[in-house]
């Protein structure tokens, strides 16, 4: 039994107290001013004048990354694109930037890295040639690693040349000696 009266209480509670919130509203007047400013609907111009507001711009048309892949095989390999009469914001920059990479990627990577850098910071690119920039980054900074690797090496080899040069000179010396 009580169990079914703590229920029944509770029900009633819930019940008065949902309806005491209905009951304890307030209506709003009619001849309060604030509400009827508030609730007043601005009308549009009617009077034939131009919308004062700005047409919003349209997305920049930026390459997407199947063509900038594809300009990079063009300017490196000989790959036939097909053309675009399309515009994209950057084309001509890009374009240039493959043409001087592909020639000079070998012999002079830090210049190329230079105008990477230059070419990534000329836009706002989407991810996809953004990615596909930090690539070409990564491979050109791997090349100049591995350059001055060959370099570090090279100067090396030429210590030990110069060393043994300079043992067999000692050794000849020592021979032409003995026979005096």
């Amino acid at each position: 039994m009580g169990v079914r009266l703590n229920a029944i209480f509770v029900v009633c509670v819930t019940t008065l107290g949902l309806a005491g919130c209905e009951l304890t509203e307030q209506p709003v007047k009619d001849n309060n001013t604030e509400a009827k400013q508030a609730t007043k609907v601005v009308e549009p111009h009617s009077d034939g004048l131009p919308n004062p507001k700005p047409r919003p711009k349209t997305d920049p048309m930026y390459p997407p990354a199947e063509i900038v892949i594809g300009w990079h095989a063009k300017a490196c390999g000989g790959f036939k694109v097909a053309a675009s009469k399309i515009a994209y914001i950057g084309t001509k920059e890009i374009q240039n930037y493959f043409d001087f990479s592909c020639k000079n990627n070998v012999l002079a990577p830090e210049k190329v890295l230079e105008q990477l850098l230059r070419l990534d910071q000329a836009y706002y690119w989407p991810d996809d040639i953004k990615q596909y920039l930090w690539l070409q980054k990564q491979q050109i900074n791997q090349q100049i690693d591995a350059k001055k690797q060959q370099q570090a090496l090279n100067n090396k080899m030429q210590e030990t040349l110069s060393s043994l040069a300079t043992i067999e000179q000692q050794l000849l010396l020592r021979e032409e000696t003995k026979e005096q």
